[in-house]
């Protein structure tokens, strides 16, 4: 795969609603322009993207421990002023201090070590600075690919439950909070990020799903042909079709940010 179909692949599955999503995380961080930031985790560099059309920063770092993911977000112009490296949210490569702002989308529940990564991006936060975090509300089932799993639910429910299904871990946001605590950020407060998720029809919904190297394309690659065909069709029953033939529906993630 080159650089520009994993950006691209990245963006149809994920980044459309992503930005949506740092859109209002942004706003909601209440940011100062002409500061410096870091986007942990940064993928392909969505939010990384919208901090740096929106925020006049000083400075606007995105890392991540996929090499891919930083070779596809060099490529983009919309990432044009970001600097982009290979960075693990549990060893960072930056000095202490270094930054006002950091901040993560859509990560920290994959990464094993938690408490090491939130401590890790406390070390590198100057004082009076924030560190802020997002990812979608797995709690409450509210993500966008809910129907994906619910279809598997239903027509395999055997294979939910297993190891080959990989279903993207939950991380409840209390729980963060929590972690947040327990590291010595102060003033932590949370809210919920709503927003409609909109596909042209059936296909705009399944294809970039189900192609992607995330957690539903790789289950996805272990279905047989006979059980990719019958979740397909029981999603068509089961998604929200307005009668134009398009969907929408909410998703909605939660968000949470502390001082240091």
């Amino acid at each position: 795969m080159t650089r520009n179909q994993t950006y691209s692949q990245y963006d149809k599955f994920m980044g459309r609603w992503s930005r949506q999503v740092a859109t209002q995380f942004i706003k909601w961080i209440e940011p100062e322009p002409h500061l410096s930031w870091l986007d942990v985790g940064c993928g392909t560099g969505t939010l990384a993207e919208t901090v740096n059309k929106n925020c006049s920063p000083s400075l606007i770092i995105g890392a991540d421990p996929l090499k891919s993911s930083i070779e596809a977000a060099k490529l983009q112009p919309e990432n044009k002023g970001v600097e982009f490296q290979i960075g693990d949210a549990q060893d960072l490569p930056f000095d202490h201090a270094k930054f006002d702002f950091v901040i993560s989308g859509l990560m920290i529940k994959f990464v094993k070590d938690k408490v090491r990564a939130i401590k890790e991006m406390k070390r590198v936060t100057r004082a009076g600075g924030m560190i802020a975090l997002y990812d979608w509300d797995m709690d409450s089932n509210m993500n966008t690919t809910r129907h994906f799993w619910d279809a598997v639910a239903t027509i395999i429910p055997e294979r939910i439950e297993s190891p080959q299904a990989r279903k993207t871990p939950m991380t409840g946001i209390g729980s963060i909070a929590s972690l947040f605590e327990l590291t010595g950020i102060k003033e932590i407060k949370q809210c919920f990020i709503s927003f409609t998720t909109q596909f042209q029809d059936l296909d705009d919904y399944w294809v970039p799903i189900t192609k992607n190297s995330q957690n539903v394309g790789r289950f996805y690659k272990t279905m047989t042909g006979e059980e990719r065909e019958a979740v397909y069709q029981q999603i068509e029953k089961t998604l929200p079709f307005n009668r134009n033939g398009s969907i929408s529906f909410e998703s909605r993630a939660v968000a949470i940010k502390g001082k240091i």
